[in-house]
């Protein structure tokens, strides 16, 4: 168990990236991963002690952390050795957020009270304590993106968008910490199938404290697939990721009616 440190007000400079510039950052992930000298050399705990309340991570399984940000105008509530930490104001829960001090860039890990564990993972897998979103990849406008509402089914767009996650994590591991295999569900799409239409396909939380990744798809005019990486070898192609045929046929559907595709 970590114990608080001796509490120590000051102003922290943090460089907040925005969800659209840390995607763009993944995509060296993988060399940084497997040569580990960039990384922080220590890990995020998963517990601490706060004033007398135990508090734990690892509720947020398949999220990335999306409206908490601090900035340097933002004064931490205490320090530890390796990490700053601030209270989540507004939050539904009792919430801390930490930041690595050997971070690169802004990435957080949030915290609730031990207490509260189990209702807050309930929370936040919860498909009605999300909303639902579509639109085009690179509209750096996100006011033009759809709000998905009516009658959703759930379960197919869940299947897509948690794969989605499971996979896009999958790919920024490096050698030395194991992957996942995918090989049952990937394939190759020939670069002139692929239609001019980059659809994005996410959720958020509803307190804004949590999203999906928000990458762009590819779309052909018979299938969606989860995004993979160009392979000019494999006579210029993407590798791409099946989903399933009732989740394929629902989400093109969602997509055309929005006016998406």
């Amino acid at each position: 168990m970590i114990k608080q440190g001796k509490v120590k007000k000051y102003k922290f400079a943090v460089k907040a990236f925005s969800i659209f510039a840390s995607i763009v950052m993944i995509a060296s992930i993988t060399i940084i991963t497997s040569a580990c000298s960039f990384l922080p050399k220590y890990s995020n705990p998963e517990s601490i002690d706060i004033d007398g309340e135990t508090y734990m991570t690892g509720f947020y399984e398949n999220l990335w952390v999306e409206g908490i940000v601090f900035g340097e105008d933002d004064i931490p509530d205490f320090e530890t050795k390796y990490h700053i930490w601030w209270k989540v104001e507004n939050a539904p829960f009792d919430m801390y957020c930490a930041q690595n001090k050997e971070a690169l860039w802004w990435n957080p890990a949030i915290y609730c009270k031990k207490s509260q564990l189990d209702t807050v993972k309930n929370y936040y897998e919860d498909a009605d304590n999300f909303n639902y979103y579509a639109g085009l990849y690179g509209d750096s406008n996100k006011d033009s993106r759809i709000l998905l509402d009516g009658n959703l089914n759930y379960s197919f767009l869940e299947e897509a968008i948690v794969l989605n996650m499971q996979i896009k994590a999958n790919l920024e591991k490096g050698s030395l910490t194991g992957k996942e295999d995918f090989s049952d569900i990937e394939v190759h799409v020939p670069s002139d199938e692929i239609l001019p239409v980059q659809p994005v396909l996410y959720r958020i939380s509803k307190d804004g404290f949590f999203t999906t990744i928000q990458n762009s798809w590819i779309v052909t005019k018979k299938e969606i697939f989860i995004e993979g990486m160009y392979d000019g070898e494999a006579e210029q192609s993407y590798t791409a990721y099946k989903i399933s045929s009732e989740s394929n046929e629902y989400i093109l559907k969602l997509l055309s009616e929005n006016g998406i595709i």
